[in-house]
């Protein structure tokens, strides 16, 4: 997640807020320690609880789930988050938790605001496994193992989506907080390298309920992208320019599904940040807001691995005048980013668009992550070097090499939530270059929306 100052941010430009140039003004400072807040389980009478693992409401005097035994807070208290909402009919989001159709349950539909797969878990119909994940021998009764009395992860702490056969990632809640506040949407054709998108969000450390943020804004995205783009011309860069155009309307659709989730006059307003990528037929084209980031990480050597787009953030302005990359994203305000998603962002929320073309017989990844992971490997280059070494000793499935990306930020120290999802591009293939490529590939100008 992205980490907010103790205090909240101020919105430069605000009334009695200052602009200081040079000054970071926006979200984040590392290592800020994350509130306990909840998702309300829909609407409650004023005064309920909602418990935020199983989403039992409780009487306002209690202090754990009567239910479950979580600890209970006083942000819990009210009416709860309303269902966000659209205003377009095709683009469904919501801030509760949801359930899948009978016969159709994921894990990740029980009791929590959650991102259910595009698949359900073990496939339609698929058994439930209730053993527990602490003994390994007892099993899940009524919310608690049957033999060791411990209860079950949330499932937003780690969860996967693998669309198709060359997409796939993993969202971890890392080793040092308590909340998983990144949030991953992921859908592709089956036929490698047809057509996917892939949407990561990073909450907001210390924004009122930034995990129901970043999954508002990841749900609604895709749904923006998933839609066929017009191909103009029929040449892929017309293509390219809609895409450009989508990636646009996408992030305006994700800002207002993060302002539906709020409750009014919260102190810090969930908030997140964003990046998508959309390939189809070997063009892609990304679009970011805020510190989460693409990257092009290509098999062949003389191809240039690099960044997709540029952070906002105050890093971001230091390198612009020429401060080292390890001294601008090692310092104290490393991570304090100028725009984000949510209902304090900045007016401006285009986003930094790139486009690639010219990918059809160019092999390699698209890397899409969160700063969980490029907190630990920055620079391109060595991304592209840990995810050869990754392949050497995993494999080159998308899905085992999300894992090892996330194994390494963990070992790393996992200080931060830690999203990773790749696709690969020319064919499923070894990470080895085969030969067959086109010359190195094209940065088009920003697309305006």
């Amino acid at each position: 997640m992205t980490d907010l100052p103790p205090t909240a941010p101020s919105v430069p430009g605000a009334p009695g807020v200052p602009d200081v140039p040079g000054t970071p003004t926006a979200h984040g400072l590392p290592d800020a320690p994350a509130p306990e807040a909840a998702a309300a389980d829909g609407a409650a009478p004023t005064g309920e609880r909602h418990c935020p693992s199983c989403g039992t409401a409780n009487p306002a005097d209690a202090t754990f789930c009567e239910a479950c035994g979580t600890e209970l807070t006083a942000s819990m208290l009210g009416t709860g988050l309303p269902q966000a909402s659209a205003p377009e009919p095709a683009v469904a989001v919501a801030a509760t938790p949801q359930t899948a159709p009978a016969g159709e349950e994921s894990p990740l539909d029980v009791g929590w605001t959650g991102a259910v797969p595009s698949a359900p878990v073990g496939g339609p119909g698929a058994e439930p496994d209730d053993t527990c994940p602490t003994c390994h021998e007892g099993r899940i009764v009524d919310g608690w193992c049957d033999r060791c009395g411990s209860p079950p992860p949330n499932p937003r702490d780690h969860f996967a989506e693998a669309p198709a056969s060359w997409v796939a990632g993993l969202c971890d809640i890392g080793r040092r907080h308590s909340r998983n506040e990144d949030a991953m949407s992921l859908s592709a054709d089956e036929a490698p390298g047809s057509r996917a998108v892939i949407v990561v969000c990073d909450g907001v450390s210390m924004a009122t309920d930034s995990h129901i943020a970043s999954l508002a804004a990841a749900q609604a995205a895709r749904a923006v992208l998933d839609q066929p783009f017009p191909r103009g011309a029929g040449t892929p860069e017309a293509w390219a320019v809609t895409a450009g155009r989508a990636l646009t309307a996408a992030v305006t659709r994700a800002n207002e599904a993060v302002t539906a989730a709020v409750v009014d006059d919260v102190p810090n307003p969930p908030s997140c940040t964003f990046v998508a990528a959309v390939v189809e037929d070997g063009v892609v084209v990304t679009g970011n807001v805020g510190d989460s980031r693409a990257y092009w990480l290509p098999d062949a050597d003389a191809e240039p691995a690099r960044q997709l787009g540029e952070d906002d953030s105050f890093a971001q302005e230091q390198m612009a005048a020429g401060v080292p990359r390890a001294e601008a994203e090692t310092g104290p305000h490393a991570h304090s980013i100028t725009r984000w998603l949510g209902r304090d962002a900045p007016e401006d929320l285009t986003p930094h668009l790139t486009t690639l073309t010219a990918l059809t017989n160019t092999p390699g990844w698209l890397l899409v992550c969160s700063d969980g992971l490029w907190n630990y490997r920055s620079e391109a280059e060595g991304l592209r070097a840990l995810l050869r070494e990754s392949a050497a000793r995993v494999g080159d499935a998308p899905a085992d090499l999300a894992r090892a990306l996330v194994d390494f930020a963990n070992e790393q120290g996992g200080r931060d939530n830690i999203t990773v999802a790749l696709a690969r591009l020319a064919g499923q293939g070894s990470t080895v270059n085969d030969g067959a490529t086109t010359g190195a590939p094209e940065e088009g100008d920003p697309i305006d929306g």
